[in-house]
């Protein structure tokens, strides 16, 4: 037990000792009960100065940023499963700019985020570039603003993203990008052209509600959990050629202004196309449906569900 509390007392130091900024709210963060509470003075002085300190850090460029991303990954290893130094570590891990306006070009290009980040409200008025960002933690750009260009091609995102209620006014590159879990563009609008395309997504894709004014690449992605389309308005071509949908795909409410293309496209579990309109052309030659091993009745319905959704 000796042993333990001074492995934990020495990882605290350490913790302390890889965030500076925190030295002066040490015995607010390492106190019995716990970091303060919500709401309270004291924690808001703590939010304050770590948010200090994550903009000095981000100006600092990203061998500097990544150096002290190694640390807290190492410490949080250290941390183990001691629920004091869990939380210890979130506070001091996590990126909180929140409602945050970023005139100048922001570039986290290559960044590696240890703890959960939240950029939620926050207005990126230039252009912002997330390529090859790492996100170890959940994401949340809840209600961001893309003013110009937003560039996220091969980022990783191991425990969720949220981008729900996003605008992106220009365009928005997603490419190759993989996700670990919930993936989220509840109605977000992309005023520009979008593109995920060769994206692999694991868990839950939701994109229920989006608003599509330009062109939208969704093709040669994986969606291993099930994806929402439902309610999605696509003003420009949309594109989910020779995508695999390994759960259920729902389209329910869909509207498709132009072109359509779903060539190529493996539906493995259930696809749903209720109420889908269709304005321009569709394209569904070469598709593969997987209908599920359910009572004849429920088979033949399926079955005419899809037939009159993909012909002509």
């Amino acid at each position: 037990m000796a042993d333990l509390l001074r492995l934990a007392s020495r990882t605290r130091s350490e913790l302390l000792q890889a965030s500076p900024w925190a030295w002066p709210h040490e015995a607010a963060l390492t106190s019995a009960e716990g970091p303060p509470q919500h709401g309270s003075d004291e924690l808001r002085a703590i939010h304050a100065a770590r948010r200090e300190a994550t903009l000095r850090r981000l100006g600092a460029g990203g061998a500097a940023w990544n150096a002290w991303a190694a640390t807290m990954t190492s410490l949080r290893r250290k941390a183990g499963d001691d629920p004091a130094l869990a939380r210890l570590w979130q506070l001091l891990a996590g990126v909180e700019l929140v409602d945050e306006t970023f005139d100048g070009e922001f570039d986290v290009a290559g960044f590696h985020f240890p703890g959960a980040a939240r950029f939620a409200g926050s207005a990126f008025a230039s252009d912002a570039w997330f390529t090859d960002a790492r996100f170890s933690g959940p994401v949340d750009f809840r209600d961001a603003t893309f003013g110009r260009d937003a560039f996220f091609e091969r980022a990783r995102f191991a425990a969720g993203a949220d981008f729900g209620g996003v605008h992106f006014k220009r365009s928005a590159e997603f490419r190759e990008l993989s996700c670990a879990g919930t993936l989220g563009f509840v109605e977000a609008e992309f005023s520009g052209s979008v593109w995920f395309r060769s994206s692999f997504f694991e868990g839950p894709v939701r994109f229920r509600g989006a608003r599509f004014g330009w062109e939208a690449g969704l093709g040669d992605c994986r969606y291993r959990g099930p994806a929402d389309f439902a309610e999605v308005d696509f003003a420009d071509n949309a594109g989910f050629e020779n995508a695999i949908f390994e759960q259920s795909a729902t389209f329910a409410d869909t509207r498709f202004c132009q072109a359509a293309w779903f060539s190529g496209v493996q539906f493995r579990g259930e696809a749903v196309f209720d109420r889908t309109r269709f304005l321009g052309r569709r394209h569904f030659d070469g598709i593969a449906v997987s209908v599920p091993q359910t009572p004849v009745a429920t088979q033949a319905a399926v079955l005419e569900r899809l037939r009159a959704a993909f012909s002509g």
